[in-house]
């Protein structure tokens, strides 16, 4: 059976490669708690060694790389991934926002997988996490065993488990979601308060979450789904790929 686990991604339009974003992102684990500082670098499958220190992984933020793109020699950032293997267990990577060969945009991404660990205050780094991206959309979620199954490729659930967007539709509602840039106009601050749901300006965009306590996704899912429903209600109606609730036996 599958795994509880935590699961945070981040979506962004901005430019990614500056070293000064670089500089926050990796500090932003260790002064949530040290016990999330990283321990190995690499790039794509290829270990780079220990990590040693947030300064001294500068020159492997935004590594260059040249591909032929119709005989037209390009380059193109390469992401990085960190890992920690001791508690709290988790791997992260960043994959650069980029323009294709048509000039048009590219969506950055971060994302973090990590083992369930109850100490570790995944709000905090969720809503740091996703203004420090200047994201556009960001999600916060533990996916539980009985709904991390694998499921059919291009179907709503797959896109909200690695959290795709589609001709603009938020594939879900996770436990916290960070709306900004694009889609910050989506919150109605005032109406999600007064409904009784944790919502906070952070930055250019507002951090909204389910309930006060991340492991309600496993310890009450009936509660949460319930709750997620009512939040789901207060976004215009054709804003989520997933409009009902699944029915656990």
């Amino acid at each position: 059976m599958a795994k509880d686990e935590i699961k945070f991604s981040a979506i962004t339009s901005r430019p990614t490669t500056e070293w000064s974003l670089g500089r926050q992102v990796l500090a932003a684990f260790e002064e949530v708690s040290p016990q999330l500082a990283p321990e190995v670098l690499y790039q794509w499958e290829d270990k780079i060694g220990p990590f040693e220190s947030v300064e001294a992984t500068e020159p492997y933020w935004a590594q260059l790389a040249q591909m032929r793109v119709n005989g037209a020699l390009s380059e193109f950032p390469v992401g990085l991934r960190w890992k920690r293997n001791r508690a709290a267990k988790y791997e992260a990577e960043i994959s650069h926002t980029r323009s294709d060969a048509r000039g048009n945009t590219i969506d950055g991404r971060l994302n973090v997988y990590a083992a369930v660990h109850k100490k570790t205050n995944w709000c905090l780094l969720g809503a740091r996490l996703g203004e420090l991206m200047n994201a556009d959309l960001a999600m916060l979620h533990c996916f539980a065993s009985f709904d991390n199954q694998s499921v059919r490729s291009n179907t709503p659930e797959s896109r909200f488990r690695s959290f795709t967007i589609l001709d603009g539709k938020v594939p879900n509602i996770g436990w916290g979601m960070f709306y900004g840039g694009r889609f910050v106009h989506e919150v109605d601050a005032a109406a999600i308060s007064a409904a009784g749901f944790p919502v906070q300006k952070i930055g250019d965009g507002y951090f909204v979450q389910v309930t006060e306590d991340i492991n309600d996704v496993v310890n009450d899912f009936a509660m949460f789904s319930k709750r997620r429903a009512k939040l789901k209600s207060l976004f215009r109606d054709d804003l989520f790929l997933i409009k009902d609730e699944p029915t656990i036996s």
